[in-house]
């Protein structure tokens, strides 16, 4: 099970490090990310070509804070979760729950190039880029949201 967790901005610490980091990869050069990445990954692409239509459980998308680098090229990373029940419960009984990430993404942060993880294996395939397509739907559901909202 792969656990998705949110990192924390503050990188500083008193305390020596007792294991290897990967440096933080800042997201401000990329051409996509944040809640774009989210609406770009749910709508240019379906379940079967995320690999979730056998998902039965509600699964959410979560963007990360920081970049990866994958082979040399940075991406935007994108992945869907599940909630699990966990067998550990809390001190006063309560239980608890983790992500269970069941799909990742990568949007390169020129945007020319979207992977998929494949989660048994840790391959990556390309998949088709629709971000142009994206973008301009994107822009014209903007455009009309505006047109509407002025003739109110």
């Amino acid at each position: 099970m792969t656990v998705f967790t949110a990192c924390s901005a503050n990188t500083e610490s008193d305390e020596p490090s007792t294991h290897a980091t990967n440096p933080v990869i800042e997201t401000k050069e990329a051409k996509i990310k944040e809640n774009e990445a989210l609406r770009f990954i749910k709508q240019a692409y379906s379940k079967e070509e995320l690999g979730l239509d056998k998902i039965t459980k509600d699964y959410t998308f979560m963007v990360a804070s920081s970049g990866v680098d994958i082979e040399g090229t940075k991406y935007i990373k994108v992945v869907a979760n599940v909630i699990v029940k966990n067998d550990e419960t809390t001190k006063d009984g309560k239980e608890t729950f983790s992500m269970e990430t069941i799909g990742e993404y990568y949007i390169s942060f020129d945007g020319k190039k979207v992977l998929k993880k494949d989660m048994k294996t840790d391959k990556y395939t390309e998949l088709e880029n629709r971000y142009d397509a994206f973008k301009q739907k994107a822009d014209k559901s903007e455009k009309a949201d505006k047109s509407t909202s002025k003739t109110k």
